[in-house]
């Protein structure tokens, strides 16, 4: 004999979703500009590849006459570069600058690089 299945839950107990108001929101700063997106064709893409080339040169081009300075203001070259977040662009010129500061460290009469931020920087 089977036993007929006797339900517990009345309709009092089961959730009902809850309808939430709506709220209008204010007009995003970025307006549809995301939205709109339009990539740009290959010959403002070439132009703009050829300006970042010609920022590497200058870049590189300075941090190598940055070299013939002082070692504090080289220290402060690199540090700033590094801090622009541009380091890895120039990474074997800045390893080989931060050598020849290291092999001449006791060689160097650097005075005005005796202050807190250039020990520092030298750490």
């Amino acid at each position: 004999m089977s036993t007929p299945v006797v339900s517990t839950c009345s309709l009092a107990q089961i959730p009902t979703t809850k309808i939430r108001p709506v709220k209008n929101f204010h007009p995003n700063i970025c307006g549809d500009q995301f939205v709109a997106y339009i990539p740009e064709d290959k010959v403002t893409r070439a132009c703009k590849e050829e300006q970042v080339e010609d920022l590497k040169k200058e870049g590189r081009r300075k941090l190598m006459a940055a070299t013939t300075t002082s070692p504090s203001q080289l220290l402060n070259f690199i540090d700033a570069v590094q801090w622009l977040g541009v380091a890895y662009h120039f990474e074997g010129e800045i390893e080989e600058a931060l050598q020849n500061i290291y092999d001449s460290f006791h060689d160097a009469n650097d005075m005005d690089g005796d202050d807190l931020y250039n020990i520092a920087l030298r750490f």
